[in-house]
This record gives structure tokens, sequence and C-alpha cells, in this order.
């Protein structure tokens, strides 16, 4: 009789411990599952953020002191650029004005504009990081440079 009671709680201890590692299997299966699954694309710069507005600051240029940049960007996709080549003679070209329509990239983080000449801006809270047609960053110190800094709402 002893021997049958023993028998039955090794039985019973045996079938607890398996119960256990399923448990633990699926605790890991169900996280794998969580940390394997795609983030959500709808959170962007596009849709969550506060980006219509007036842009401004001086980018870098090579042939001159620097390009005075101001752009307006709507909610309605239209956008107006201003720059100013600081630094130029006369006879050069100085001034650039242009409006048009602006076009997000896929991912909503990066706009494109310019009907001469492609600018491509990284759109942040409450400024503009130019970067190059791959999407990719100047790194570095030199970086701020290449940032417009946000001065009024729409």
């Amino acid at each position: 009789m002893k021997s049958i009671i023993i028998l039955l709680a090794l039985v019973c201890l045996i079938s607890c411990k398996n119960q256990e590692k399923t448990a633990e299997s699926n605790s890991l299966e169900s996280s794998t599952e969580e940390i394997s699954t795609k983030p959500d694309n709808a959170h962007n710069s596009r849709n969550s953020l506060d980006w219509d507005g007036v842009y401004e600051g001086v980018l870098p240029c090579e042939d001159c002191e620097g390009i005075e940049t101001s752009i307006r960007l709507k909610k309605n996709l239209d956008y107006v650029l201003s720059q100013h080549y600081l630094g130029r003679t006369e006879a050069e070209e100085k001034n650039l004005n242009e409006s048009g329509k602006f076009e997000w990239n896929k991912q909503g983080n990066t706009i494109s504009l310019g009907e001469r000449q492609k600018l491509y801006f990284q759109v942040s809270e409450n400024y503009l990081l130019q970067v190059f047609k791959d999407e990719s960053k100047v790194m570095g110190d030199s970086a701020i440079k290449y940032r417009l800094t946000k001065t009024n709402n729409l």
C-alpha cells in the first residue's frame, strides 16, 4: 500500500513539473511574439507633431558665408521657401524665392521640396534638420549647422 501511495505521489510530482514547464514555455512563446511584432507605423512626424509653421536659420554654403533660409509649411502641403546667399556680390545670384507642394516620405518623417534644387528635411519637434537624399544626416559637431528652428505656428 505504501508503494502505491509513493508511486501516486511521484506521478503527481512529475505531472506538476510538466505543467510548470508547459506554462514557462507558453510564457516564453508569448513574450517572443510580443518582441517580434513590428511597431505601429502610424506614429510618425507627419501625424504626431505640430509641424506646420515657419522654420528659419542659416544653412552652410560652400562658396558663401551661409544661406539664410526660411521655410513655411502648411497643412495642405504647400510650402514657401526663401533663401538669401550671404556674402555674394551683386553680379551673383543672391536670392531664391519659390513655392509649391512638398512631399512626405513613406515613413512620414522626412519631407522633400524645391523646384530648382530638391531639398530634404527630417521633421522633428520644433525644428527641421537638412538631410541628404538617402535621408542620412551630417554627423558630429557640424550637424547643428543644418538645423532650421521653428519660429511660429500657422
